[in-house]
C-alpha cells in the first residue's frame, strides 16, 4: 500500500462531497464513484462501508451500497495537496532531552511528513499529541549522516507513526516502515 493514486484521491475528494450531499451523511451508488475503488479505498482505511442494516434504512431508495469517510481519509484529504505543493522548512534548533522520552531517528523526507502534519494540525481530525510541536522545533542533527533526532514521548511517537500513515498515503511508505523498523510503532486503521 503505497501513494494514493490521482484516482483514488479524486474519488476520495468525490466521496467527501457525496456524503455531504445527502442528509444522512452517507455517499451512496448516486455520487459516480466506482465502486472497485471505495473497495480500494475502504481497504486502505480511508472510508466505511455501510452494512446491510444501515444500507436498508437509508431513504428514499436504498442505494447498492453507501461509504463514508474515516477521520484518515478525512486527513489524507487535507494532507495529501499540501505535501505534494510543500518546500523544505528551516531547519529546527537543539535542546537538551527532556525526561520520559526516547529518542527517534528520523531521516529528512519523514520530518518534513511530521512537520508538514504539525502545521496542518488544526483541519486534522487526529490532532498530534501535546508536545510534539516542541520536540519537533527542538530536534537536531545527527552526528553522522543527514537523519534528526527527536526526543518524544510515547503519544508523540503514535502521532508521528500517524504522520507518516498520512505520508504513504500521499508520497511514499518507506518512512513509515523504517519508523515501525527501528521503533516498533505504526498507525494501523
Amino acid at each position: 500500500m503505497g501513494a494514493l493514486k490521482d484516482s483514488e484521491y479524486q474519488a476520495l475528494a468525490a466521496l467527501s462531497d457525496g456524503q455531504g450531499q445527502h442528509q444522512h451523511g452517507w455517499a451512496t451508488d448516486d455520487c459516480g464513484i466506482d465502486l472497485k475503488i471505495i473497495d480500494r479505498l475502504h481497504k486502505m482505511g480511508l472510508c466505511e462501508m455501510a452494512d446491510a442494516n444501515t444500507l436498508r434504512q437509508l431513504h428514499p431508495d436504498p442505494p447498492h451500497w453507501a461509504a463514508r469517510l474515516t477521520p484518515e481519509g478525512h486527513d489524507t484529504l487535507t494532507y495529501l495537496p499540501a505535501r505534494r505543493s510543500t518546500t523544505r522548512p528551516p531547519h529546527p534548533s537543539t535542546s537538551e532531552r527532556p525526561q520520559g522520552t526516547r529518542e527517534v531517528r528520523l531521516r529528512p523526507a519523514a520530518m518534513d511528513a511530521v512537520r508538514l502534519c504539525l502545521r496542518l494540525a488544526a483541519d486534522l481530525h487526529r490532532l498530534p499529541a501535546p508536545g510534539l510541536a516542541e520536540a519537533v522545533r527542538t530536534a537536531h542533527r545527527a552526528a553522522q549522516g543527514s537523519g534528526w533526532r527527536l526526543h518524544v514521548t510515547t503519544p508523540q511517537l503514535e502521532s508521528i507513526a500517524y504522520a507518516l500513515w498520512l505520508e504513504a498515503r500521499a508520497h511514499s511508505v518507506d518512512s513509515a516502515n523504517r519508523l515501525a523498523r527501528e521503533s516498533g510503532v505504526r498507525h494501523d486503521p
